[in-house]
């Protein structure tokens, strides 16, 4: 069919469905190329290609406007997200332009500000983390890392980009990667040489959770004092928002497979080496039977330090049997609550009593704080194991109801009144030789904390009523007294 006829027979089947509002722009295009393509094919032929490159053009010019609106969105609403309740997180300004934005974005802590600003690229189309290619993506945003930062790794390490790069994806997914190249330097002046392995992490996000992965090869350090090292660096997380509290559920674990040092000696301090292997420290948050359960762990493979060889050594906490709802209550009532412009005295007070409700709320459940605690040698092993609770009657308390200006003597008199505790360790004499000196072991069998039964130290507490029973004797420990007026911190 000549190309004429192919074009007055697709006219024609457009204009046979009318001209409705999402074909008008086709249908004219459409009219100027027919006329075109009837005068003459050759020049039709040129001149469609020629308008069919300019609306491609046109799209391309266009689009990237057309996205701005939807990077702002959802630029903002994962700021956001990220801050919660927590309104240190916040957008000092967004200027938008046509291809791309401008952002700076602050994070408030006890000296003050840091300050990011973070340039948006609009999609459709973009590349992050180098070249790699995304579409089609709302926005691919970079990060400038705070100066501080980045000049305080080159003074360290040698001069290299640290690098952040988000790709926000259409459906408010956000992968982010972090990175920085391995460097070294050396200043002969100081004696002084540092390596980094370099840098890599990916965090993947959403409205539902994120997981993170990432991690360096290793970091060491050289000079005057000795040597020092990290090697086998990773970090690793995932979590997840509960659909019916909305709580975020999951946890995270940093894990090194050695840390090393030796230490020159000098006038008044003797010249010390130690190896730790297969360091790894984890916290995790999940509900279990309708309760949330906080867990934070640290275990060692072993340690090599001051002639003396340890583990494996485990030390775990938990915290159990807490209701979610008072928990899930509470952030929601603190998000409400915190408005920007509100009298920051309105806003502490009120903060103030919805902990203190939640903190009520929660002891009603009878939550239970326990550690536990295992460390080898080649001597034997140590073990201990502890469980802290409150009573509930706790959250009748008049005095913990109303609060007190004077926390520290507050919390003192809610547990000696409430409080309820147990202490068992046990541990072969010679694993308390290796980690104790003599004069310390000799004091704490002289007050009655450890006795000997055999080759084994033994150390049974309890607390209830306000009174500590070690190896069934009496003990008063004593506690600090709130100060009669203003106290002022030690230079």
């Amino acid at each position: 069919m000549p190309r004429a006829e192919f074009l007055r027979a697709w006219h024609a089947l457009l204009h046979s469905f009318g001209p409705s509002c999402s074909r008008r722009f086709w249908l004219i295009a459409l009219d100027a190329m027919f006329a075109f393509a009837v005068r003459s094919p050759a020049r039709g032929q040129a001149r469609l290609a020629f308008i069919l490159a300019a609306i491609c053009a046109g799209i391309l010019l266009v689009l990237p406007a057309v996205f701005g609106g939807r990077a702002e969105q959802v630029y903002r609403d994962s700021v956001r997200n990220l801050a919660g309740a927590n309104h240190s997180l916040r957008i000092e300004s967004y200027q938008r332009g046509w291809f791309s934005s401008r952002a700076t974005l602050s994070i408030l802590n006890g000296r003050g500000a840091i300050v990011f600003v973070q340039h948006v690229h609009h999609g459709p189309f973009g590349f992050y983390n180098g070249w790699q290619w995304a579409f089609p993506v709302a926005a691919v945003v970079d990060t400038d890392p705070p100066a501080a930062v980045e000049n305080g790794l080159d003074k360290v390490f040698g001069e290299a980009p640290l690098r952040i790069s988000t790709a926000v994806w259409m459906n408010d997914t956000q992968d982010t990667y972090i990175s920085r190249a391995a460097t070294e330097r050396s200043d002969s002046s100081n004696a002084f040489k540092a390596k980094f392995g370099g840098f890599e992490m990916k965090i993947h996000s959403s409205p539902k959770g994120y997981t993170m992965s990432g991690g360096s090869p290793s970091i060491t350090a050289a000079g005057a004092f000795g040597e020092a090292g990290l090697s086998g660096i990773r970090i690793s997380g995932e979590s997840h928002r509960e659909p019916q509290s909305g709580l975020w559920l999951g946890g995270g674990t940093l894990e090194l497979t050695s840390a090393d040092y030796s230490v020159v000696g000098t006038a008044s301090r003797p010249s010390a080496s130690g190896l730790i292997r297969d360091i790894a420290l984890s916290a995790r948050t999940d509900l279990s039977s309708g309760r949330l359960e906080m867990r934070e762990g640290i275990s060692i493979g072993s340690i090599a330090a001051g002639g003396q060889n340890l583990g494996p050594i485990r030390l775990a906490a938990a915290l159990n049997n807490v209701p979610p709802e008072p928990v899930a209550q509470f952030n929601r009532m603190y998000r409400s609550a915190v408005v920007p412009g509100l009298d920051p005295r309105q806003q502490s007070e009120e903060m103030q009593r919805q902990l203190y409700e939640m903190i009520a709320a929660v002891v009603k459940g009878s939550p239970a704080v326990s550690l536990d605690l295992h460390v080898s040698s080649s001597n034997g092993e140590a073990v201990g194991t502890a469980k802290f609770q409150l009573a509930p009657e706790l959250a009748n308390d008049p005095l913990f109801k109303t609060g007190s200006p004077d926390r520290r003597s507050m919390m003192s008199s809610v547990w000696n009144k409430y409080g309820d505790a147990t202490v068992e360790i046990e541990a072969p004499v010679s694993v308390v030789n290796q980690v104790a000196k003599a004069g310390q072991i000799t004091q704490l069998e002289q007050n009655g904390i450890l006795v000997r039964n055999g080759t084994t130290y033994v150390c049974r507490a309890s607390f209830k009523s306000g009174e500590w029973l070690v190896n069934g004797r009496r003990i008063q420990v004593p506690t600090s007294p709130p100060c009669a007026k203003p106290c002022t911190k030690k230079s």
